[in-house]
């Protein structure tokens, strides 16, 4: 959850550029990854349903991870795999706190 543990206050307390601030910016990195997951997973479900609904088959490639959803409509013809459409999303969530910054 993003809550006070991310303030300003806190990084500038972990101090710049400093495991401590790597720590948290990693920390806020997974945060962040993780209620965006919430939201990316059910808009590609709706779309995924919608793309359905007009004659593709899209089904889960594999289980959704956080910053990893994908879905194939594929199908094994003669003993070859054929790929009709893919649809994956994939998040990157990017932090740090930098030593560029003078704080005084």
């Amino acid at each position: 959850m993003i809550d006070e543990k991310f303030s300003a206050e806190s990084f500038n307390l972990a101090g710049i550029d400093t495991n401590e601030s790597k720590k948290l910016s990693n920390l806020l990195a997974e945060e962040v990854a993780q209620e965006l997951h919430k939201v990316v997973n059910v808009k590609i479900i709706e779309i995924v349903e919608k793309l359905n609904s007009i004659g593709h088959s899209l089904k889960p490639e594999y289980e959704p991870k956080i910053g990893e959803i994908s879905f194939r409509d594929d199908f094994w013809k003669n003993e070859e795999y054929y790929c009709k459409l893919r649809l994956a999303v994939d998040t990157v969530i990017s932090t740090g706190y930098s030593d560029l910054v003078d704080l005084q």
